[in-house]
């Protein structure tokens, strides 16, 4: 009972790793996972360049402080070598002025409370949860904005092993999901859109499909009279009689002849035995399931216009443009200009959202944008395959319309031809 129960776990462990990572690598389950890979990169990212953060903010007010007490200096001595007015004290003043903006420029110092991060009057922080999940969004997915970047060297190091892991990751679930929500679309626009036309061709097809059936009925009737008239002579199978063969196959090879002869008692043999068990013919009626199958190759056939797919990537656009419009204050073009630069994954980096730090929904503004992008890039990956098949198929179509692309119904003919060519034996039975 021991062993039993041992080998009862270890297959019911098999069965769970088996359910499990079935699971994973499902459609669900890699969305599931890029998001987790977010989530996970956005504490990690919060952890290592949090404390960074306010270190570095101490350091450029130190340095900016420190230029500012030479630039007081400066100006002093200008003040006291020349009298004011004159033209070499103001040519002075000028080079002093923009050595200062020069230098504040350069040292990045914004005036923030370095000793207030994390006080309910103080700055936000960059590199909070919100800020680490939008930067590992634009890290695999490639965007790559460039408004933060980790400064230590463990965040360096992790940013590096974070994208060589995330990005296959993440390019596997759109593709993954690009087919899924390509062949949804195609069914929807099939049935709803398309309707008309392919209810046409179903009604043509299930009339191919209903004569078909019609002549497999036929054909096993005639098989099942065949078997009855013989199942009364159930032991006369007969033997194999060379004269009686040549003179029904009169005019073919010898061995055909013989080889035809040698099936025909095997075949007879056999039909003995099927009707001596007594066993009824079944006819199998699988035009439900035949209807089905045609109806889904038709489905999978269906091109969606370009002009279709293009409206989609617009519509998506149009709706996060309208979004961040109102949530950052830009006007509609810059919002559809930052819309596109995203899913587009150009990301330039010179507008992107959640940067008044002063707002409190900052963070939730940098979430939705991290759920926008990834879905957007989905939708983006349905209409990129619609797009190429439909590109394929007209350009296959204008192949064939120059005669550079042979057509596939020709070389199956001259296949046909050929194997029929190639066999003199299969001819010359065919002519019997």
């Amino acid at each position: 009972m021991g062993s039993e129960e041992v080998e009862k776990e270890k297959n019911s462990g098999k069965q769970l790793c088996k359910t499990v990572a079935q699971l994973l690598f499902s459609h669900l389950g890699l969305c599931v996972i890029v998001i987790l890979y977010c989530v996970l990169g956005g504490f990690l990212f919060e952890m290592l360049e949090k404390e960074n953060e306010v270190t570095a903010c101490k350091e450029s007010r130190k340095e900016y402080l420190d230029m500012e007490n030479e630039t007081l200096f400066s100006l002093l001595d200008v003040v006291l070598s020349n009298p004011l007015g004159s033209e070499a004290a103001d040519a002075q003043l000028v080079g002093v002025f923009e050595t200062f903006r020069n230098n504040s420029f350069s040292i990045g110092y914004d005036g923030s409370w370095c000793e207030g991060y994390g006080e309910p009057d103080g700055p936000m922080h960059e590199w909070n949860f919100a800020g680490g999940l939008f930067f590992s969004m634009t890290v695999i997915t490639t965007i790559g904005y460039g408004h933060i970047a980790p400064k230590t060297i463990w965040g360096r190091i992790l940013c590096m092993s974070y994208a060589m892991m995330g990005i296959p990751i993440m390019l596997i679930m759109l593709a993954n999901i690009g087919d899924v929500l390509a062949d949804i679309f195609r069914y929807v626009y099939a049935k709803i859109i398309c309707c008309g036309c392919l209810k046409r061709k179903k009604k043509s097809q299930k009339k191919m499909l209903k004569s078909g059936t019609e002549n497999n009925v036929a054909q096993n009737q005639t098989k099942r009279k065949l078997s009855n008239s013989m199942s009364r002579e159930p032991t006369d199978m007969g033997t194999y009689n060379e004269t009686e063969t040549k003179q029904r196959y009169k005019g073919a090879n010898p061995l055909t002849i013989k080889a035809l002869g040698t099936s025909d008692l095997k075949e007879r043999g056999r039909l003995v035995r099927m009707s001596s068990s007594k066993e009824p013919l079944i006819v199998d009626d699988d035009s439900d399931d035949d209807e089905e199958e045609l109806e889904w190759e038709e489905i999978s056939k269906v091109a969606v216009p370009l002009t279709i797919s293009l409206g989609i990537i617009g519509l998506y656009i149009v709706f996060g443009a309208v979004l961040f419009k109102y949530w950052e204050g830009w006007d509609m073009l810059q919002s559809s200009y930052f819309c596109f630069i995203t899913l587009s994954t150009i990301g330039f980096g010179d507008v992107t959202p959640g940067r008044d730090f002063s707002d409190p929904t900052a963070n939730a503004r940098l979430i939705i944008g991290t759920i926008y992008s990834i879905f957007g890039m989905a939708i983006l990956s349905m209409c990129f395959t619609l797009m190429q098949e439909e590109m394929t198929a007209k350009f296959m179509w204008i192949g064939k319309k120059m005669g550079v692309v042979e057509d596939e119904e020709d070389d199956d003919a001259d296949n046909d031809k050929l194997t029929e060519s190639s066999n003199p034996y299969d001819r010359n039975a065919s002519e019997c």
